[in-house]
Formats: C-alpha cells, sequence, structure tokens
C-alpha cells in the first residue's frame, strides 16, 4: 500500500458540521428536501461490506467531527456500536435506510443536506454510488463484516521512483554530516562531497528494505551525530553508526608472535612464530586454514629479534616474509617455502598477485619479483636515493602502484616504460601510507601526526587533519558553549538590570505613596477639625432654632389667651352696661398690654431663619462628614496601596536577587566553560591527527586512524569527511594490519579484535512501534526531537481531526518515559526541547503552542495567537526566546516569561514549514510551500534573506550549531545546501 500523506491537515472548525448526525443532534428539525441526490441502482447479487464500503466512505466525509475525541451532539461515527450507541435516536435503523438519519440527511431526501456546502474539511456529498452501498448495507442490517478496531491488513509495496518528497532534514551541530529522507529512504552526506556516504536501509529476512515502507517524516541526528532518529507510519527507527563488527579469528599470542598481517582484501590474516610457524586463517573463521613450518636463523628467538614483515598474498594462499636482505615466499601446497635474497636491506613490500611481489629497498630503489615456472626472477627500478619507505596498490587489476620514500617523495610505476614517474613530494616524511584506488587518492599519515591525501590524478596534497579530531570536535563543542554563555550572561544581565529598574521603579512609587498618605492624613485631620466646628456651628444654630420656636409658642398660646380674654369682655361690656367704664378701663389695660405681644408674622419670619440656618447647619455638617469619609477612605485605599506596594517590592527584592544568583551563577559557569575550552583548546594544540598507521577499508570509503590524546579511533570518508568517533573499539589499542574488508587491532591489555567492515556505515538499531502490527502511535510520527543530553526522544503526531500524540521515550532502550494525555486536541506537527533539555515545546493543528516540563510532564503554559495549525518550532539559544511557524503564513516571536507574542514577522505568501534560529543570533531561517528560503531578524523584523532553491514545496530545514549552513528539502526529492545568504553549495540528491 502507498501511503501518501499530507503534511498540513488543519483541524475543522468545531461550528461546522462535517456529517449530517450534527444537525439531528442539535436538535434540528428535518424536512423534506426538494433536492434529493441521485442514488443509483446496484446489481441484485452486488454484496455489500462495512469495511470495505461503507467505513471508508464514513472516514472521509463523518468521522472528522464524530470521533472518540470530538462526540459533535453526543453522535460517534467510528464503529457501528458506536453509532447504535449515540445519544441520538434513529441515527442508525438496521434493515430500513428510510427511517435512518445517517442515510436521510446524507442523501438530502431531509434538510438541512449533510454534509454542508460551506465545511472546512473538504467533506464532499456522497455520490450516487456511495449512497446505493451506504442505503443497500443499513437495508441488509448494517452488519459488519470486521471487528471494529481491528486494523486492515497493509501489504506495503515499493513507492515509485518518482516519489521522493523530501519531509525531513538535519545537519549535526558542527556541519560535518547532513542526512536527508527521500520518499521512504534516507541518505547520510558529508560537506565535502554532494554524493551519499551512506543509505540507511533495513534487513528483513533475506530482503533488503528502505529505512521505512511509507514516507520518511522526519530525521534527526542526536546530540554528538553518532545516531540518526527517523519517523514514518506508526513507527520512529533509530540508527547507530556502525561501521565495524567483531568477527572471528583463531587466537593469536601476541608473546609468541613475530608478526601478524592482513592481506588487501582483509580476508585473510597470517601469524609468524618466533620459531619459524606461519599460520594462516580465513577472517571470520577460528581455526587456521593451513599452516606450515620453516627453517629461521636463532636470533628470531632472541630478545632482540630483527624487524620482519609479513605479507599476505590476495587469495590467501601465499605468503611473503622479509628480514634483512632475505625474502621468503610460503605457499598452500606442498612446496617447500621457496628464498629469495635481495641486493639491499629491504624495507617494503607488496604483493600485486600471486605472481608478483614487488620489494622496496634502503637504497631507493624497487625490485618487480615475478614467479614463472617455480622460478623468481627479479628486475630493478631506480625511484630515490632515499629507502623507499612504503609500497601501496590496490586490490583492482589496474590499480596504480605507488613508491613513496623516506622524505616523501611520491612516485608512480609507468608500465608502458617499465618506470617510476615522480608525481610529487609530501610536505612531511610520511609515517604510514594507503591508497584508495577508485579514486586514486593516496592516504598518508606523516611523523608529525597529520592526515592528508595526495591525488595522484592532479598531484595535489590536501592536508585532511593535523590535530585529534575528536579533540577538536570537543574544543569547537567548549568553544560554542563559551559563546552561548555570553549570550545567557546578556540575557540574564539584562533581566537584573530590569529586576532592578522595577525595583526603583516600585521604591519611588511607594514613596509617591507615602507622600500621598502623609498629604491625605493632614487632609483628614483638617477636615475633622472642620466637621468638629461646623458641628457647634450647627448645635448653635439648633439652640437659637430650639430658643426661638419657644418663644413663638409661648408668644402664640398668650395671644390665644388675650384674645379670648378681649372677647369674653366684649361680651361682658354688651351684657354689663352698667359696668361700662369699668370694663373700658379694663379693655383698654388689656389692649394695651396685646399690644406689648410680639407680631406672629414676625415671630414666624424669626423661626423660619433660624430653621433655615439650622438646617444649613446640618448639611454642612453632613457634608463635612462625608468628606471626612472620602478622605479616611483614600487614606486606608493609599494604606493598603503602600501595603501591596511593600509586598511587591519585596517580591522585586527577591526576585532581584535571584536574578542577581543566577547571574552570577552564569558567569560562574562560564568561567568554567572558558577555562574548559581553553583546556580543549591546549590539547588541540598539542595532538596530532593519528599516532597509528592509516587504514582503509571498504574500497577506500573508509579511512581509519586513532589519535593517542584522545586515545579514541576515528572514522573518515574517501571524501575526507570526519564521521565521528568510534567509542566501541578499543580504546588506546594499535592498529595491526588492515584490509578492504576489516581490520586486526590489538587492545591495551594485548588482546587482538578482528573487525569486518560492516556493509553500511550506519546500523538499524531498533525500532519503536510498527506499521502492520500494534503500535504506540495512532498515525504518522510526524515530528522528533532528541534533548541536549541525548537521553531523550520527543514524538508528536496522532489521528487528524481527532488527537494528538506527544510522548517522551528513552533513547538507551527504547522504553516509553511518559505518554502525556490529550496534550492537544488535534495532531501534534512539531516538537522541540528547549536548549536546556528542560522544557518541551509542541505545537498542533489546533492552532496552540504548548510548553511541557520534561521532568514531570506537567503544562506549564499555553502560548495562544495563530489563527491556523502550527507547523514549526524553534528556540533561540538565550532560552528566553521561542518561535513558530504557522500555515496562517506567519511566524511569531515569545517571550517564554510572559508568555506573550513580541513580533509577529508576516507576509510571507505560503505556509511555514520548518524553522531554525542562525546560530546564537536574534535571526530566524524559515522554509514556506512557496520555494523560497528566508531569513528574518527577530529584533526588528527584518528581511535579510529571501532565495528561491530547487526542491519545489519546501518542507524540510536543518543547520549547524553556527548558522553558517543549512540544508532545505521539499516536493521536488532535491535537498540543498545554502549558506545564511541562501547560496547554493551543494545539491543532495537521492541516488540509486
Amino acid at each position: 500500500m502507498i501511503h501518501r500523506p499530507s503534511r498540513s491537515q488543519p483541524s475543522p472548525r468545531r461550528g461546522v458540521a462535517a456529517m449530517l448526525v450534527l444537525a439531528i443532534a442539535s436538535g434540528l428539525s428535518t424536512e423534506a428536501s426538494a433536492d434529493t441526490r441521485e442514488i443509483a441502482e446496484l446489481p441484485e447479487d452486488r454484496k455489500v461490506l462495512y469495511s470495505r464500503d461503507v467505513a471508508p466512505v464514513l472516514t472521509k466525509n463523518c468521522v472528522a467531527c464524530h470521533n472518540a475525541s470530538s462526540e459533535e451532539g453526543g453522535v460517534n461515527l467510528e464503529t457501528v456500536e458506536k453509532m447504535k450507541a449515540s445519544d441520538v435516536e434513529d441515527v442508525l435503523v438496521p434493515g430500513n435506510a428510510q427511517q435512518s438519519r445517517l442515510f436521510l440527511l446524507a442523501s438530502h431526501a431531509e434538510d438541512p443536506a449533510m454534509p454542508p456546502d460551506d465545511n472546512d474539511v473538504s467533506a464532499a456529498a456522497l455520490n450516487p454510488i456511495e449512497l446505493a452501498l451506504l442505503r443497500r448495507w443499513i437495508d441488509s442490517g448494517a452488519n459488519v463484516d470486521q471487528a471494529s478496531g481491528t486494523p486492515t491488513p497493509r501489504q506495503w509495496q515499493p513507492l515509485p521512483n518518482s516519489l521522493q518528497t523530501v519531509y525531513g532534514s538535519d545537519m549535526t551541530s558542527d556541519g560535518r554530516l547532513s542526512v536527508v529522507g527521500f520518499g521512504n529512504q534516507i541518505r547520510l552526506f558529508g560537506s565535502k562531497s554532494s554524493e551519499p556516504i551512506d543509505s540507511l536501509e533495513r534487513h528483513v529476512g533475506d530482503q533488503t528494505r528502505p529505512a521505512h515502507d511509507d514516507f520518511v517524516q522526519d530525521v534527526r541526528f542526536d546530540s554528538d551525530g553518532g545516531r540518526v532518529l527517523s519517523s514514518g507510519y506508526r513507527n520512529v527507527k533509530l540508527w547507530q553508526m556502525a561501521p565495524f563488527e567483531p568477527t572471528s579469528i583463531p587466537n593469536i599470542n601476541r608473546d609468541e608472535t613475530l608478526a601478524i598481517a592482513m592481506n588487501p582484501s582483509g580476508r585473510h590474516v597470517a601469524a609468524l612464530s618466533p620459531r619459524g610457524e606461519l599460520s594462516v586463517a580465513a577472517i571470520g573463521m577460528n581455526r587456521w586454514r593451513w599452516m606450515k613450518g620453516f627453517d629461521v636463523p636463532a636470533e628470531f628467538q632472541s630478545d632482540q629479534p630483527p624487524l620482519v614483515r609479513v605479507a599476505v598474498g590476495p587469495q590467501g594462499d601465499c605468503v611473503s616474509i622479509t628480514w634483512d636482505k632475505t625474502i621468503r615466499v610460503v605457499r598452500i601446497d606442498g612446496r617447500e617455502p621457496e628464498t629469495m635474497e635481495a641486493a639491499h636491506p629491504i624495507t617494503s613490500m607488496v604483493w600485486l598477485d600471486r605472481d608478483h611481489l614487488v620489494i622496496g629497498d634502503a637504497t631507493g630503489k624497487v625490485n618487480r619479483w615475478q614467479r614463472e615456472n617455480d622460478a623468481w626472477t627479479s628486475s630493478e627500478l631506480a625511484v630515490s636515493d632515499q629507502p623507499i619507505a612504503f609500497l601501496c596498490a590496490a586490490t583492482r587489476d589496474d590499480a596504480p602502484l605507488v613508491a613513496i620514500d623516506g622524505s616523501g617523495k611520491v612516485a608512480q610505476f609507468d608500465a608502458a616504460n617499465n618506470q617510476f614517474v615522480e608525481l610529487g613530494k609530501l610536505p612531511a616524511a610520511p609515517a604510514s601510507a594507503a591508497l584508495s584506488g577508485p579514486n586514486n587518492l593516496l592516504w598518508v599519515t606523516t611523523q608529525a601526526g597529520a592526515l592528508g591525501t595526495f591525488n595522484l590524478t592532479d598531484k595535489t596534497f590536501v592536508e585532511v587533519a593535523k590535530s585529534d579530531p575528536l579533540a577538536a570536535a570537543q574544543h569547537a563543542s567548549d568553544q560554542w558553549e563559551t559563546q552561548v554563555g555570553e549570550r545567557l550572561i546578556a540575557a540574564h544581565d539584562a533581566s537584573v538590570k530590569q529586576a532592578e529598574s522595577n525595583l526603583d521603579a516600585e521604591k519611588k512609587s511607594l514613596e509617591k505613596i507615602a507622600a500621598d498618605i502623609t498629604a491625605k492624613s493632614t487632609a483628614v485631620t483638617e477636615k475633622q477639625k472642620s466637621v468638629a466646628d461646623a458641628k457647634k456651628a450647627a448645635e448653635a444654630a439648633q439652640a437659637k432654632l430650639a430658643q426661638a420656636r419657644s418663644e413663638e409658642e409661648s408668644a402664640t398660646k398668650m395671644r390665644t389667651e388675650l384674645t379670648a380674654t378681649v372677647s369674653q369682655l366684649d361680651t361682658s361690656i354688651a351684657k354689663l352696661t352698667e359696668q361700662l367704664e369699668a370694663l373700658k378701663k379694663e379693655k383698654a389695660d388689656a389692649e394695651q398690654k396685646l399690644a406689648a405681644v410680639p407680631d406672629a408674622k414676625k415671630l414666624a419670619d424669626t423661626t423660619k431663619t433660624l430653621s433655615e440656618a439650622s438646617e444649613k447647619a446640618a448639611k454642612e455638617l453632613a457634608t463635612k462628614n462625608s468628606e471626612l469619609a472620602d478622605q479616611q477612605n483614600a487614606l486606608q485605599l493609599a494604606e493598603e496601596t503602600k501595603a501591596r506596594g511593600e509586598r511587591r517590592l519585596k517580591g522585586l527584592g527577591e526576585e532581584h536577587q535571584r536574578r542577581q544568583q543566577a547571574l552570577e551563577n552564569i558567569k560562574a559557569e562560564q568561567e568554567a566553560k572558558q577555562a574548559k575550552a581553553a583546556e580543549s583548546k591546549t590539547r588541540v594544540d598539542q595532538s596530532t591527527a593519528t599516532d597509528q598507521p592509516v587504514a582503509l577499508t571498504a574500497s577506500g570509503t573508509r579511512i581509519l586512524t586513532r589519535s593517542k590524546t584522545s586515545g579514541t579511533w576515528s572514522l573518515w570518508t574517501g571524501a575526507g569527511d570526519w564521521l565521528g568517533p568510534l567509542l566501541e573499539l578499543p580504546a588506546g589499542g594499535q592498529l595491526v594490519s588492515a584490509g578492504d574488508s576489516g581490520v586486526l587491532i590489538q587492545a591495551a591489555d594485548g588482546q587482538l579484535h578482528a573487525l569486518q567492515a560492516s556493509e553500511h556505515v550506519w546500523k538499524h538499531q531498533r525500532t519503536i512501534g510498527s506499521a502492520t502490527a500494534d503500535s504506540p502511535f495512532a498515525d504518522r510520527v510526524l515530528s522528533v526531537d532528541v534533548d541536549p543530553s541525548g537521553q531523550w526522544l520527543a514524538t508528536g503526531g496522532g489521528e487528524p481531526s481527532r488527537a494528538g500524540e506527544l510522548m517522551i521515550w528513552n533513547l538507551s532502550d527504547g522504553s516509553l518515559v511518559r505518554r502525556i494525555e490529550s496534550p492537544h486536541s488535534d495532531t501534534v506537527l512539531c516538537v522541540r526541547f528547549s536548549p536546556d533539555g528542560k522544557t518541551l515545546a509542541s505545537g498542533g493543528a489546533d492552532r496552540m503552542i504548548k510548553l511541557w516540563d520534561v521532568a514531570t510532564g506537567t503544562l506549564i503554559k499555553t502560548l495562544e495567537g495563530h489563527t491556523h495549525h502550527v507547523s514549526a518550532l524553534a528556540w533561540n539559544v538565550n532560552q528566553r526566546e521561542l518561535a513558530s511557524g504557522s500555515a496562517d503564513e506567519t511566524v511569531k516571536i515569545w517571550n517564554i516569561d510572559s508568555g506573550k507574542s513580541t513580533r509577529t514577522i508576516s507576509g510571507l505568501k505560503s505556509e511555514i514549514t520548518r524553522l531554525v534560529y542562525v546560530g546564537r543570533d536574534d535571526r530566524i531561517g524559515i522554509t514556506c510551500g512557496d520555494g523560497y528560503f528566508r531569513v528574518y531578524r527577530t529584533d526588528n523584523g527584518g528581511r535579510e534573506t529571501n532565495a528561491k532553491l530547487p526542491g519545489g514545496y519546501l518542507y524540510a530545514l536543518g543547520a549547524n550549531r553556527d548558522g553558517t549552513q543549512f540544508i532545505v528539502g521539499g516536493a521536488d526529492g532535491v535537498a540543498t545546501r545554502v549558506d545564511k545568504s541562501g547560496k547554493q553549495l551543494q545539491e543532495l540528491v537521492a541516488g540509486e
């Protein structure tokens, strides 16, 4: 089965249903529709199977909105059992399609028609055949022919060669290696050649299979570049650099052995004892293939035996042994060993074939010995006036014969003229030499410990390394850490300054609040005095009013009484005429007294005036009381503000101390880093590239060296790329011999180790999950990342439109460390560890970015702002800034502390597929679907690079740590190495 994934599968909007049951579950009434869709007529004998005919249709058009994680309206259409268990009746009525709303709304027999025309999940209305199949299946009883949840067996077929889409690429931190996924294949590249170094393949039974059966979704190196992680459909694979495998040889006692050698092909090994016992074995066998004994000089068994050289013939059936001027040839047949004498002391030898032996001597001459009719003859050729240090010939028939003298002079045999022709001279005296036949490169090590190549064709020398590559890599790493430390110090210093600024601002604010409280306290005191004065005035006015009212009441009472008296007297006057005079006189007295009583109107006016004054005083008192309450409230608020400020000041002080302490810690760490970098620089300066003879294997494509500084073996490509250290080889060991198919190394304890060159440099070590069997992954694993320590692997994926998956694994054994439950409501599209490895960032099709604590798996915070799915993430080395890219055609820069977006880079015209920070700068590298590679500044949003690259729709982007080189790939199956300006340095292709 050919799986053709789409990298962009946005989540459906929750307000739009992708299937009919949403309308039912929402309580919408259904009415007959005039636009019932056409339904095909099936042959009567056409059997409908749920797994083949119905389930795929529902999956395509319905399940996106009705699944276990998103049961819209209480309806789940993933299985028949779940349809029947829905909260809504009549979704599925087995045996009667005309009563099943699943069919009625899908056929548009009733409104609303489903799926809606404006849905966001590309769900199409069912066609006539699909409707006919659905109807017959329901009318036939809605039976299930396959157990729900059982995955359909997949028979994987090879992907067509045309499907070479590059979804993932990565580069080691030092930029020495790149890895690219082409379709379902994975290739590794060096920096010095566009040809692949290796192809990652699996061995299944007796078959060789590509890295994955389906498309490779993502690839990542671990922190040191020794391992590659790749992801695909429902599985993740781990690949380990393992260029050699232990193999068997007979037991060889080094204390009883004068010399050991392998033949040029590396398939046979010979050992010579001081007693003249020669043993030859095929590599991979633990017993000797043949053995012979012969007489040797007594000095062979002395404490200081002569220098004895052994060379094994191409087929392993003959061995030449030399000491001083003597040559002895021993064969597998029954013949006696053959002895020849050279004219001068022998310094080197090499077999061309079983009847041709070439000898170099101390006088600078080369003797070509040839065996004919059981007799050896020689021809002498002058090469140099210095001893011939090395003779080199590759295993192929047409390979050149090269002689190198002790001073570094290189000469090649010209068969046409039967002479050696000088090609040039090495820059230093050679310590070892080996010929790579396929590309005519002479690999040499110098007496000073440098490693280089001499090209026999253009006669040029190139120094590959002069120091220990592992020490140099360590120093480069240490130097990078110091540079990152400078950024961290700057970031922490800015934090401390900001904390100091916040602290000063808070202190000033508290000073202002304290002054305000003093002013408000004074105002309260003044208000209290004015209230007291107003209260006294109000009380005085109230007293005057009370007195006036009392006088008014007394006057009124007297007036009433005197008026009554006058009235009575008038009556008496009328009745008592006789007393008229007396009464008149009494009347006059009463009227005189009445006149003395105050006027009622005047008293009323006085009372009114005093009443108004009293009311005014009371209002004034109320106003003063209100003002006093306001001042008291303001004072209380100010005091509360001061208390909060004091608490905030305390917190800011503690934050300032924390940040100051963090800065001091970072500075202390930086000092340690600088000291470590200085130490590693000293080690590099004092180191040599190798202290052992150079070893060529695998037709000259793998070069093995060892430096005394680290004691570790290193592997190089035929083009001169350092692949990395081989920690599994015996540390501190010595190279005994080497051939095309393997090497023989003596460990520090004296034990011999035979190592056979593997078919591939990188070996499939482990698979997590399975494309066809049970797997912890529900669907494609779209993103992988390795933490800086190389201990943890993070994987992101999930079923589109259903649920996201986010897991952390132990790389050492492939065990699951933590599954983060419900990390996103839709597929997880990207995962990235923070530079310190403590935080894991994930982005999903649900438009969210989430930050997780790696140690506990708890959610730290969620970053929201994108309007489409989040497809790319990248951390700044300062650990305070995160960049995110989205299908909304924007890149957002986030402040991790605040969780806020500080900048949005827009106008990119297509979906963002990958992001990488450019070294330790505030710059971000971006790839998009429009085929452009761009570099933007994250501090001001300025664009610095806008390069159109091969590859079509660009999906993949990787970079080295200093941001000087990038690997970009896309839909056209082409990957390109570019620099920061977008200049193309190499075009990488999958090859055969």
